[in-house]
């Protein structure tokens, strides 16, 4: 098995984003998130972005608050697993991940998949195949489509997050990055990269669904029914789109 881990980016990593050391309250949900702009964007005052709106407004329905707390991907996953958070957003869905995740009913929002190469030294991926003849970046505990997140045959490259992904492929130290289009295109677009970072020809065609998780060590999992009905309404009535909007008609 050829998946290499970038130890020192994942230390680095784990040294920036800390937990939150903020008292809680009792019936505060708790919300682990990372940096994965539009949906959760890192600003001087906090978080704001897509997940925060959505999972702002299910505390507003649900009349509780939210506690965000900052953390990388995989420690949130872990956090999930011990009930130390109560929820993430952002969850593609995974058998293993359902057996302490409680997945709502409703995905609120879809991507697909797709790779990307620097522009300075473009790889020609015209099929899944094509990549077994380069190193691929990913970010280490993502869920992308079965058929790469099972292959054991491929030379993978995990980082501790997006933006270290694809900063290393802008710098051409990577041959091929994974990532969900509608998180790296807004990225790319965002931050002028565009020019430097193109999409390959080969995509997956698969659909990723993302999902509002809640731990089932919380006492939250308890109301995982309430917590559906919500999110289908908010879907169902439009209002995501609308957060969505804010940023994609907006980028900034």
């Amino acid at each position: 098995m050829y998946i290499r881990n970038a130890a020192g980016l994942v230390v680095i990593g784990l040294t920036l984003f800390g937990a939150s050391t903020k008292p809680l309250q009792a019936d505060a949900i708790r919300a682990a998130t990372d940096d994965w702009p539009p949906f959760r964007i890192l600003t001087d005052e906090g978080f704001t972005g897509l997940d925060l709106d959505l999972i702002h407004e299910v505390g507003k329905r649900v009349g509780t608050d939210i506690d965000v707390v900052r953390m990388p991907w995989g420690r949130g996953l872990a956090s999930m697993q011990t009930g130390a958070v109560d929820v993430m957003t952002g969850l593609a869905y995974r058998k293993e991940r359902a057996e302490y995740i409680a997945y709502t009913d409703t995905p609120y929002y879809a991507c697909e998949t797709a790779f990307y190469t620097p522009a300075s030294r473009p790889v020609s991926i015209t099929s899944y195949e094509d990549l077994q003849e380069h190193t691929v970046g990913f970010v280490l505990h993502s869920a992308y489509f079965e058929q790469f997140d099972q292959d054991t045959t491929l030379d993978k490259l995990g980082v501790a997050a997006e933006n270290i992904l694809i900063d290393m492929t802008k710098r051409g130290r990577l041959d091929v990055m994974i990532g969900t289009d509608c998180q790296v295109d807004y990225y790319l677009k965002t931050q002028g990269l565009g020019d430097l970072i193109v999409k390959t020809e080969y995509r997956p065609g698969n659909t990723v669904n993302l999902f509002l998780g809640v731990s089932r060590q919380s006492e939250w999992a308890e109301r995982v029914e309430e917590l559906n009905t919500i999110v289908k309404d908010l879907v169902d009535e439009g209002v995501v789109d609308a957060f969505a909007r804010r940023y994609y008609d907006n980028p900034s």
